[in-house]
This record gives C-alpha cells, structure tokens and sequence, in this order.
C-alpha cells in the first residue's frame, strides 16, 4: 500500500467537501494530522478491512462548556427511574465492558464525549452502573468459566484415561459438583423451561390422569451403547472390569402418575439366549399378578416388548383420558 497516494486522494476529498481556503495551521491540526498518519501508516502492512481504535482526540469545546453548566441539573431533572432500572437490558455486557475500558484510557472525558462516542450513553451515572454490573457478573463470568474447564477436565479423565462412558447427565453433575464447590448455590441444572413449554398441554389433565413411564436397565456392571467423545475420534475404546458381568442384564419398566402414584403393573423383561423362556424356566418361573414378564436375548427392550407394555400394562390401568410422557425410544 502506497501511504503518499492515499494521503493525496484524501487532500483531494478533504478539497472536494470543505474546500481549498487556505489558513494559518493549528496546534491542534497538527495534532489530529499525526494522530490520522498513525492510523494510515497501521494500515500499510495490513490485509484487513477494519480497524478498531480508541483513539480519540478530545478539544474544548461551547458544546463541552454548556454541558458542563448543565450536567448536574441534567441527571437530576431527567433521571428516569424506568431507564435507571432498564440500563441493563439496553447495553450488553461487552458493550458495557468497552465503554468502561474507553473511559479508564480518558478519565477527563466529560459526557458530552462520551456520548459523542457512545450514543446510548445519556448520563454519567450510567458508568457507575456499567461498573456495578461488570464486578457482579464479572464474578458470574469468572465461576462458569471455571465450572467449564472442571466439566472438560473430568470429561478427559473419564474417557481419555480411564476409558469411562460419559453422558449428558453426567456432565450436569460435574457442573452442579463444581457450583457447589464455588459456593454457587443458586446454581441449577433442570428441566424447567420444558416444564414451562408443556404446561398448558397439562394444565388440561388431573394430576392422576399424567403418567410417565421408562426403561430402568440393571447389570452386574452396564456399560451403555454410546458415550460422549472427542470429534473426529475414529476408534472410541471404554473399559469394563468384567467381561462377564456385563452378559446379564434385565429391564424394569414401571408407571408413575403426577401425584406420586405407582401404578399397579411394571414390565419385567429378562435375558434370554432364545428370546423365549425355555420349558424349564417357564416351569419354575414364579410371575406375581402385577409383574407382565417377557425375553429377549439382550435383556433390553424392543419394538415388540414396546407393545406389550402398552396393551398389558398401561391399557388395563389407565382410562379414556391420559397424558403419558416417554422417552425418545427408536423402537
């Protein structure tokens, strides 16, 4: 980039808009001239479009000496009690941090400037309660942060080293650990927001009448299908103590209603090589009347044992108006 050609194209701007009078030149002329070839010559080397700058060049101004005059009055008279209490959902929390930053780097600044600069600044109270917010969800800020980089390192422990499957529920109790440690008690990790979503849909039912049903799988040890990962992880290794605590399983699907009900019948499903009970088993199975016993070869639940649950479970239990929430199930 050829500094001397930019600096003739905008004499010939300035030129064209203001034109050539010619006069003594200024102090501050001088001053802003140095302060553009700085700004010209950041330019020479760069392949950027943009440049961010807090530069600024700050001269007394009759708008400067009125305000002056003015301003104590000014944040007495207009103070809004409506826009005090709103100034927080008008700037976010990086504009709040910027608009201090500039204001530290010009403490003589007066609020004439700064609102020259920042438009939605009215009043100097505003960086009080720029302030104010910045150390409270500074703080804030500084404790996720550290919740996160606790959740990642117990994420690597777990399937880096230890080889340990790792699920949504389990990175919640990492955060909630790490929280508690914080001594950030108001911090949550729940289902509100869908509650909130599906409440006129319940709203219409009894607390009876709202069931929710699903799988509770049990292993000597279980070692679930999936895990969580790193991308682009082409072999995903998880490590089991025995192999062979990990062959028999069996599922317990049990009903539970909104007001704290367990309904009369569960599905109990076992593992079978067959997926059928051989004669032997059948013989000496004993089946309480509020147990529905099905097989299958992994223990685990399917299309077919879905069903099952559906007509000889629920449908004898329920009447003809329920709201039954499941899981998302594939089958």
């Amino acid at each position: 980039m050829n500094l001397l050609n930019v600096a003739k194209h905008l004499l010939h701007l300035a030129q064209t808009e203001c034109g050539s009078e010619n006069s003594a030149t200024t102090s501050d002329e001088i001053f802003l001239a140095e302060r553009l070839f700085e700004v010209l010559k950041s330019f020479k080397d760069s392949y950027f479009s943009e440049l961010y700058t807090y530069d600024s060049l700050d001269f007394d101004d009759e708008w400067d000496e009125m305000t002056n005059e003015e301003e104590s009055d000014d944040d007495n008279d207009d103070y809004d009690e409506n826009q005090h209490s709103d100034i927080e959902n008008r700037f976010t929390l990086e504009e709040m941090e910027n608009i201090i930053e500039w204001v530290d780097q010009h403490p003589n600044a007066k609020i004439a400037t700064i609102s020259n600069r920042f438009k939605k600044v009215k009043y100097m109270y505003y960086i009080t309660r720029f302030r104010k917010y910045i150390e409270d969800n500074g703080t804030r800020l500084e404790k996720l942060k550290q919740i996160k980089e606790f959740m990642f390192n117990e994420f690597y422990q777990k399937r880096t080293i230890e080889k340990e499957t790792v699920h949504d529920a389990d990175l919640e109790l990492y955060a909630i650990q790490k929280a508690r440690e914080l001594n950030w008690d108001t911090f949550k990790a729940n289902a509100q927001n869908w509650i909130e979503s599906k409440r006129p849909l319940i709203s219409k039912y009894s607390s009876h009448q709202i069931l929710n049903s699903d799988h509770c799988s049990f292993q000597q040890e279980y070692i679930p299908p999936r895990t969580l990962s790193f991308t682009g992880e082409r072999t995903t290794e998880v490590a089991v103590k025995k192999k062979y605590n990990t062959t028999h399983s069996y599922t317990v699907q049990p009903v539970t209603s909104a007001d704290g009900h367990l309904l009369d019948k569960f599905l109990l499903i076992l593992q079978e090589k067959e997926n059928t009970f051989g004669a032997n088993v059948q013989k000496n199975l004993i089946v309480p009347p509020n147990v529905v016993v099905k097989a299958s070869k992994s223990g685990k639940s399917s299309g077919e044992k879905h069903h099952a649950f559906l007509n000889e479970v629920l449908h004898p239990l329920v009447g003809k108006k329920f709201l039954l929430f499941l899981d998302s199930w594939k089958t």
